[in-house]
């Protein structure tokens, strides 16, 4: 009898640790594989986290249009209030003022959204969506994401749960919109 309800301990442990999302570890280095939505035309895209100190920056390639990167301030990834807005970037290098943000949003965003389960980024009240729709995946895992939406529901983005580095893996509704499929 010990060794059924043993088993079944073990059973249930293995479920709970196999039902846990996948949290991608985002640092220096990181590439991230894409698809980017403009005007509802999809382009490949490549992603490089190039520094996940100030100036924080995030690298973008797209073939046959180039490359170039979003470069963010400490004020800016700290508490920025709003996405950055272009549907084709320059090549280059593009620095961001201190409220604007690239793929991610801020730590006091991030911090309130995790406090409140909303937050106003861009001028647009975001709040968790319930009931949650199909789950994310990256690298074929579901991904532990918020997944918000706008008040007027045009607006929908999914949040990594990472606190240190929160990046919108998928969004909906924004000049050029992202789907992440792979980080390594």
């Amino acid at each position: 009898m010990k060794k059924i309800i043993l088993i079944y301990c073990f059973v249930a442990i293995c479920l709970v640790a196999n039902a846990q999302k996948f949290v991608p570890e985002i640092k220096t280095g990181t590439q991230i594989t894409a698809t980017a939505i403009v005007g509802g035309q999809e382009f490949p895209l490549a992603l490089k986290i190039i520094s996940t100190t100030a100036p924080y920056s995030i690298g973008w390639g797209v073939d046959g249009y180039g490359e170039g990167s979003f470069e963010m301030s400490e004020k800016a990834f700290a508490n920025g209030t709003e996405l950055v807005q272009v549907s084709q970037p320059a090549l280059g290098v593009t620095k961001l003022g201190d409220a604007q943000t690239f793929s991610i949003i801020s730590k006091d965003a991030f911090k309130t959204l995790t406090d409140t389960k909303a937050f106003t980024y861009g001028g647009a009240k975001f709040k968790i969506k319930t009931p949650e729709t199909a789950a994310i995946k990256i690298n074929g895992k579901d991904v532990d994401v918020f997944h918000v939406i706008n008040e007027d529901g045009k607006q929908e983005l999914w949040v990594l749960n990472n606190a240190t580095f929160p990046l919108i893996i998928q969004s909906t509704g924004q000049a050029t919109d992202i789907v992440m499929s792979e980080i390594k």
